[in-house]
């Protein structure tokens, strides 16, 4: 099933759609595995898999650190696809593959979206790649057969919106806030107001994701937004419980049953 129709039918079922992020390869990765096994058990419905890049500017500290530890352990762009088709011997979940673009500009573009194919991933999404600078890109993710993802700011003006719309072959991720990635006490109180332009420009579903990591921000959003990404929350819970696996997993457990909970109408 398409990115783009998995986050319909989870609306479809009265709820909004559940994203998560994880970077691959954290804290080594024997437990990134675990962790991965662990989302889906829990009801994840779509999992973005972050790939470590030593100059993540986009990136609060949180997961600087887990790129940090991510790399020290060797993760790069073909291990975490060696994760992805390991991962697909038991799970059938819809993977993203979330990164920078340098390191899919070095592997070559064409080459690394027939690979993202090829491991079982559907999508990728290229954080610092502006839309008006995706023609290249976005004809490789055409050719490999997988969906694009772009994001937009909260900031983003009407023509903006209707070039990210006109490109992606996907949901629309937009970012709740301004700034780096990282969970916040409190959601932007314009954030409503900006989904509900978009979604008067496209009918294409929006996931909502950068500072979303409560049960109350899922509750808050979940009749707006097609979908939530949760991220750097998990990315606590994993860094808060290094060498402590059993610990983690339980802890992991319990917050995404929790927030799954919170995501029915």
């Amino acid at each position: 099933m398409k990115l783009i129709d998995v986050v319909k039918d989870c609306n479809f079922k009265k709820r909004t759609c559940f994203i998560s992020y994880i970077t691959a390869g954290d804290p080594n990765k024997k437990t990134s595995n675990l962790i991965l096994n662990s989302l889906v058990e829990n009801g994840v419905d779509i999992i973005e898999l972050g790939i470590p890049f030593s100059d993540p500017i986009s990136d609060g500290p949180t997961i600087q650190k887990a790129s940090e530890r991510a790399l020290k352990n060797n993760m790069n762009i073909s291990a975490a696809l060696d994760m992805v088709k390991n991962f697909r011997k038991k799970h059938d979940t819809p993977i993203i593959i979330f990164g920078y673009f340098n390191p899919f500009l070095q592997y070559g573009l064409n080459k690394v979206m027939k690979e993202i194919k090829k491991a079982g991933a559907n999508g990728v999404l290229i954080v610092d790649l502006p839309p008006e600078e995706a023609y290249e890109p976005q004809q490789a993710v055409n050719e490999g057969g997988i969906e694009m993802v772009y994001l937009l700011a909260p900031t983003s003006t009407k023509e903006r919106i209707n070039t990210v719309a006109k490109l992606s072959n996907s949901f629309i991720y937009l970012v709740s806030v301004t700034g780096v990635t990282g969970a916040r006490k409190k959601l932007d109180k314009n954030l409503e107001k900006f989904i509900s332009k978009i979604k008067i420009i496209t009918k294409k579903p929006v996931c909502v994701g950068f500072g979303i990591s409560t049960k109350k921000h899922v509750k808050d959003l979940k009749k707006q937004a097609n979908g939530i990404v949760i991220g750097s929350a998990i990315i606590k819970i994993i860094e808060e419980n290094l060498n402590k696996n059993s610990t983690m997993i339980t802890k992991l457990s319990k917050f995404i049953s929790s927030i799954k909970k919170s995501t029915f109408y």
